[in-house]
């Protein structure tokens, strides 16, 4: 199967887990992310992952969707944090339902992916996978939190930048393909060289999203946003150490700031050669994910890996 055939399977088991109604409201509210499309990059990463060491990438779709939903309760949580009014096009949980009801969304989101990964019919895989989950869960937590604190610094370390995001974005891009890899039964050389594939993957990902916040077309949500929120991007980081003049940082972190004034930050960090310098960090870490996937044997499932290390560098969206 190709991506797009594996998506849609992913996309019908989804729909499938997710069939509680009542309370409506709150269902509403879990349903809305995951029923509005999406990319699914981690659970498609799973299954190719599983394909890509000879398993059957069916076998992977518990573990699939308990990533993607997951993910979406972090998406839920963020944008109450970060009042974020928009994703994926539409009001966010929190604009559509209610923060206290998009708070339960997202916390029932969480439990459903314990409750879909269980499903994994080996019970030692099930039992490995399980542990993983709740760990990178725990480290998502801590990017997270290291995120909301860096708000409040002027300026960070570029290595500090880089293991906040290796938390909070990176490591489920790691356990996805490690979590593909130990269902379809992949040797140790494998699952190491697909851990090390899904650890670049998810340090370009994000570092390519926050060029896209300030260069993206149609992103689903306001140009600027982490402009507005005072996000120390590897952006910010470049263009505060190159700069001579701070006369810019009066308007980072302004939640008010105009279409104008984040504009002009946006053109700041254009001339100053900080988006040049993200982009080209980015794409370092997407070769890096290209070159371990030297250690799988060639298949087709190998072959969309890589694309997808390809992809993740040149979207506009």
């Amino acid at each position: 199967m190709d991506v797009v055939e594996i998506k849609e399977v992913i996309d019908k088991a989804i729909e499938n887990y997710l069939y509680e109604k009542e309370p409506s409201m709150l269902y509403e509210a879990v349903k809305h992310l995951p029923f509005a499309g999406g990319k699914r990059l981690r659970p498609i990463i799973a299954c190719l992952a599983c394909e890509a060491v000879g398993g059957n990438f069916v076998k992977a779709l518990p573990f699939a969707v308990a990533l993607e939903l997951i993910h979406t309760f972090t998406l839920v949580h963020d944008d109450i944090m970060d009042k974020d009014e928009e994703r994926r096009g539409m009001p966010a949980v929190h604009v559509k339902f209610g923060e206290n009801t998009a708070i339960l969304a997202g916390d029932t989101l969480f439990a459903k992916a314990f409750e879909v990964a269980s499903a994994i019919k080996d019970a030692e895989i099930a039992k490995k996978i399980l542990r993983n989950l709740a760990i990178m869960a725990k480290e998502i937590c801590e990017g997270q939190q290291l995120d909301v604190e860096f708000e409040k610094m002027e300026c960070i370390e570029e290595k500090q930048f880089l293991e906040m995001i290796e938390k909070k974005t990176a490591k489920m891009f790691e356990q996805a393909a490690i979590g593909g890899a130990i269902i379809g039964k992949g040797n140790e050389k494998e699952i190491e060289a697909l851990r090390i594939y899904g650890l670049n993957l998810g340090m370009a990902f994000q570092i390519w999203d926050d060029c896209l916040d300030v260069i993206g077309k149609d992103i689903g949500k306001p140009i600027g946003s982490d402009i507005r929120e005072g996000k120390k991007t590897l952006l910010y980081i470049y263009a505060y150490k190159n700069s001579p003049s701070k006369e810019w940082l009066k308007n980072y972190g302004k939640a008010d700031a105009s279409n104008e004034e984040v504009q002009k930050i946006i053109e700041f960090f254009e001339e100053v050669g900080a988006i040049d310098y993200a982009k080209k960090k980015a794409r370092e870490y997407a070769a890096k994910a290209i070159e371990a996937l030297g250690e799988i044997k060639e298949s087709e499932a190998k072959k969309e890996l890589m694309k997808m290390a390809e992809f993740a560098v040149e979207r506009e969206k």
